[in-house]
């Protein structure tokens, strides 16, 4: 996410997760699923906006910042 548009585009990205955390239960599905709809996104920007709602949502939605933990947690060393 390069440019000026780049808080739209993680804003847009960290809703898409929120909105799909509730759906998979696996941490790869959910990854999988936030790339089908922003193919554009790296797998650092799905990582780092995984942890800012997990951030955002710990005190309010602790089964979706696990999940989102997880997503974090799996993803962060691959390629």
């Amino acid at each position: 996410m390069k440019g000026s548009d780049m808080p739209s585009k993680r804003k847009s990205l960290n809703a898409t997760l929120l909105r799909l955390t509730h759906h998979y239960s696996d941490a790869k599905d959910l990854f999988n699923a936030v790339r089908v709809e922003h193919p554009e996104a790296s797998k650092k920007d799905i990582v780092l906006a995984a942890l800012a709602v997990m951030i955002d949502r710990c005190e309010t939605d602790r089964p979706a910042a696990r999940k989102l933990h997880r997503l974090a947690l799996q993803r962060r060393g691959e390629e």
